[in-house]
């Protein structure tokens, strides 16, 4: 190997990274966690299964081990968040699930590993295996995108989840509503058998250090085309990458972070870029169309100007006038009259009913100006789009608004 495959082990907290070399195998928490594979990584950290000994009931659980660089921030920042908070996130979450045994001189919520890099902050989530792009990728061996039925059930999901979030107790940013955060979780009897059949990785040494590469678990219970009974009763869906949430404790509007795109909000792409709640918004609507189509929404990788200039062709919407003085509206490139509108990008993948809907409930996410979209609550209490997506297995729809 020339160099890692994954996550760089080599570079230090200095250098704004510091990962946990951690090994298969490896105990943690004083012998109480056992490593037995690596499940991925991230530009702040990396997660791992590990075997929970400790008391009678013995399971599984995912560790996320931040980085040397960022555990200070996610100690000061994230985890008071969720400390002491009454949040009824849906269930499955990868919200820190907290066991009650933590050592009670730190803060309990979280424990604290060591490396040559320094201290890390790990927090105990409840385990996930199968990508969503998995299935997204599946379908589209077959058609565009996913059916109506399970991008609706998706969207209640993120909907009751952001909502928690940005309750007015919390007002929290979630900040990572893409595919790559969205995983299923998995139940006892198929993460019992996939470890049986699929033994770890074994580790290489590169540089001294353990090198374990990512094998996500799987979650056979799941199809692209299960009906919305099967859906409701099976697919225990988990929105993750809850790291990004710390900076929203500095107080609205938020500073993006810079190298994260967004999914390119139009009030990141400014010269003086912010971010909120209704950045959220943004992402969630451009999730949808993904989903529903295979494709995402936007493809421009261009300048913040050139990016801002596809979004307003393909919304045909209006740039707020409190902008027309940032730097980034000043050089938007000329229309243009070829783009395809999302009107027409969404008859060409679905049926006309299913495309006007689906439109109906993208409108109120995506638009330009984020003083104009819907907000959590609205979409949870107002919204046909979600209402579909909150049915129980025998058709009742109802939202729990406890």
């Amino acid at each position: 190997m020339e160099s890692f495959p994954e996550e760089p082990l080599s570079l230090s907290a200095a250098d704004g990274f510091g990962y946990f070399p951690a090994d298969i195998n490896q105990t943690l928490r004083g012998g109480r966690y056992t490593i037995v594979r690596k499940l991925g990584w991230g530009p702040r950290s990396s997660t791992w299964l590990a075997w929970d000994k400790d008391g009678e009931d013995s399971w599984y659980w995912a560790i996320q081990i931040f980085t040397a660089a960022a555990s200070e921030a996610v100690e000061s920042k994230l985890v008071p968040i969720f400390s002491g908070r009454e949040i009824d996130f849906s269930d499955p979450s990868t919200v820190p699930i907290f066991p009650e045994s933590l050592d009670e001189n730190i803060l309990p919520e979280s424990f604290r590993v060591t490396s040559i890099h320094g201290e890390h902050v790990c927090l105990v989530l409840r385990p996930y295996g199968l990508p969503f792009s998995d299935v997204l990728r599946e379908a589209k061996s077959r058609r565009a995108g996913l059916p109506v039925h399970v991008v609706e059930f998706t969207t209640q999901v993120i909907v009751q989840v952001l909502d928690d979030l940005h309750n007015e107790k919390i007002r929290v940013m979630h900040a990572g509503v893409k595919l790559e955060n969205l995983e299923l979780s998995v139940d006892g009897y198929s993460l019992e058998t996939h470890i049986s059949e699929n033994p770890p990785a074994k580790t290489q040494i590169f540089d001294g250090l353990p090198v374990v590469r990512s094998q996500p678990l799987a979650n056979y219970m799941v199809k692209w085309n299960d009906p919305m009974s099967r859906v409701v009763d099976c697919w225990m869906l988990v929105l993750a990458g809850f790291g990004h949430g710390m900076y929203a404790s500095q107080g609205a509007p938020y500073t993006p972070e810079s190298g994260f795109d967004y999914s390119s909000a139009p009030e990141t792409l400014l010269g003086n870029p912010t971010c909120g709640l209704s950045t959220d918004i943004w992402m969630l609507g451009c999730l949808v169309f993904h989903l529903l189509t295979g494709s995402p929404l936007l493809t421009s990788t261009g300048t913040p100007a050139e990016r801002l200039g596809e979004i307003r062709d393909v919304l045909q919407g209006w740039i707020p006038s409190s902008w027309l003085g940032d730097a980034t509206v000043q050089a938007l490139p000329k229309e243009d009259p070829s783009a395809q509108s999302l009107e027409q990008r969404l008859k060409q993948n679905l049926k006309k009913d299913e495309a006007f809907a689906a439109y109906r409930f993208l409108r109120k996410c995506l638009v330009i100006d984020p003083e104009g979209r819907a907000s959590s609550r609205y979409l949870l209490l107002e919204d046909q789009w979600v209402e579909e997506g909150a049915q129980c297995s025998c058709g009742f729809k109802a939202l729990d608004l406890s």
